[in-house]
């Protein structure tokens, strides 16, 4: 049970089911799994250890967040890294492979059509991992893994915007069409033009977000006491 919660858990997170700095308490999810509160927090213990999740108590947890220099080193490991698995997926896909991921791209678009973040989000980590579980080559696929647990929450605060999620299908139909091609350094090009458009989108809302808290955070005058 704990590992099936673990793995429930660590997908809805890569996912993005989940928000940075959401917070979150052990009876919730163990209710919304269907479990006891003991796998729940053996689980949570785990993912707290791979830096997804943060304890501020005893019962309490929050998702974890990343700072801009963190997000960057993200950013860069994926683009290697996914850039890699893009490249040897497009020199092993099968007839078979060209179906299930052309299936996969088809309701990916239609969540963007629709506008239906959840849907997208699912459908992209899908996608994705098809993608590169057809490049065979799992330790570099585990890495990924680990760094998409630490992104995923982020996507949810870009998938909202409509604009967003039609640039992002047209990288993935380049990523499409270069796998269907067999080839392999238009693969990664795509790749990487994804992961910089969801970066780039990323830092803006970030910014904005920085900006409007500013603003709206009350001036202290000198001599004030904190409370």
């Amino acid at each position: 049970m704990t590992d099936q919660v673990y793995r429930h858990l660590r997908d809805g997170l890569m996912a993005g089911r989940f928000a940075p700095g959401q917070r979150l308490t052990i009876r919730d999810l163990a209710e919304a799994l269907g479990s006891s509160p003991m796998p729940v927090r053996e689980a949570l213990r785990r993912l707290q250890a791979e830096g997804a999740f943060e304890f501020s108590g005893t019962a309490r947890l929050s998702v974890g967040q990343l700072c801009e220099a963190q997000l960057r080193d993200v950013r860069d490991a994926r683009v290697a890294l996914e850039g890699l698995l893009a490249e040897h997926a497009a020199a092993r896909m099968t007839w078979v492979d060209d179906d299930e991921v052309r299936q996969l791209y088809g309701r990916l678009q239609a969540a963007a059509d629709a506008v239906d973040v959840t849907a997208y989000l699912w459908t992209n980590f899908a996608f994705h991992r098809r993608i590169y579980q057809i490049a065979q080559a799992p330790m570099i696929l585990g890495a990924v893994e680990n760094f998409w647990l630490l992104i995923g929450p982020c996507f949810v605060l870009v998938a909202p915007d409509a604009a967003h999620l039609q640039r992002s299908m047209e990288a993935h139909r380049q990523i499409l069409d270069a796998l269907l091609d067999r080839d392999a350094p238009a693969a990664r090009a795509a790749v990487t033009d994804d992961i910089m458009q969801a970066a780039n989108c990323l830092s803006r809302v970030l910014d904005k977000a920085a900006k409007e808290r500013s603003v709206a955070a009350p001036r202290r005058r000198r001599g004030d006491i904190p409370e």
